[in-house]
């Protein structure tokens, strides 16, 4: 996202929290970013594109978070990888905002940002790297599977947890021990 759509998006959200999301207006906007309502529509259609805008924003945000993870405490890359995962959506279920921004969209819309969005897909991919890296340099990626294969694949897996209902920490590590990482790693 270029500087100025990225001011523009901020400034989107701050009149979100300011006036909710539905109630929000593209003048509202404009105020909030400190340009004219005209430039809000040279960068966006509707209200539904800044809220996509600013879920992929928020989710820039919360990469920070998740690339805190501490690789070097898991010494086996299957808990590495279901720790990392476990760690991402606890970091992405754990967002008010994003929460809110996915509840004003259609479900849809929101499930295209999070399994086929090009920005998500590079930062979740950044993220899974170090450890799919090891993986393949040590024989335990998958056969025929290559480090971006397996991203975009678990990509999808993530998008599929943080659209279910996990308040269970130790239910949520199970279940991806259990399907995502075997999914691309192999004993």
């Amino acid at each position: 996202m270029d500087a100025p759509t990225a001011r523009l998006v901020r400034g989107a959200r701050d009149a979100f929290l300011d006036h909710g999301i539905e109630a929000t207006t593209m003048a509202d906007v404009a105020r909030a970013a400190g340009v004219v309502r005209q430039t809000v529509y040279k960068s966006v259609s509707n209200r539904d594109d800044l809220v996509e805008l600013a879920m992929v924003q928020v989710c820039e945000e919360l990469q920070a978070r998740v690339d805190a993870f501490d690789h070097a405490a898991y010494d086996d890359l299957g808990d590495r990888l279901a720790e990392f995962l476990a760690s991402a959506v606890e970091v992405t279920a754990g967002s008010g905002e994003l929460a809110a921004l996915s509840a004003a969209l259609p479900e849809e819309r929101v499930q295209s940002v999070f399994a086929g969005s090009r920005p998500l897909e590079v930062l979740i991919g950044q993220s899974l790297h170090p450890i799919l890296d090891a993986a393949a340099a040590t024989g335990r990626l998958r056969p025929g599977a290559s480090v971006d294969l397996a991203s975009r694949w678990l990509q999808g897996v993530l998008a599929l947890f943080l659209l279910g209902e996990y308040d269970d920490p130790g239910r949520l590590r199970r279940e991806l021990r259990r399907f995502a990482v075997p999914s691309v790693l192999v004993d």
